[in-house]
């Protein structure tokens, strides 16, 4: 799978550019979400706020998908982080929403397909 990530110098952010159309990340940002029992709402056509436990601390996540002229950016950006929270704790935590979302698209899109 061709993806470019890149942490943001605030280390709160998380960008990957994704090989797969904007509806398909979208469907795969909503399932990581419904998976990990997270509650969230649409604020409005691109961005999710969710509030889920990622490796058991519960924070608050932006969660943005665009379209880009190379795929679809996918952009994470932990707003309000767990109490105590280190500053690497928090970017482990948006990295590993960013790459679950990632991981169910290859597996989705990629994986079952050559299964198949």
């Amino acid at each position: 799978m061709n993806r470019q990530l890149s942490a943001l110098p605030d280390s709160k952010t998380t960008r990957i550019i994704l090989p797969y159309n904007r509806q398909y990340v979208f469907f795969a940002v909503y399932e990581v979400l419904d998976k990990n029992g997270a509650e969230y709402e649409k604020t409005d056509a691109s961005t999710i706020l969710a509030e889920m436990s990622v490796y058991g601390n519960l924070s608050r996540f932006s969660v943005s998908v665009n379209e880009q002229e190379t795929g679809t950016e996918l952009t994470v950006t932990m707003v309000h982080p767990c109490e105590g929270l280190s500053a690497s704790g928090v970017q482990r935590s948006v990295t590993a929403v960013a790459d679950s979302i990632s991981q169910h698209l290859e597996n989705e899109l990629v994986i079952n397909k050559l299964k198949a």
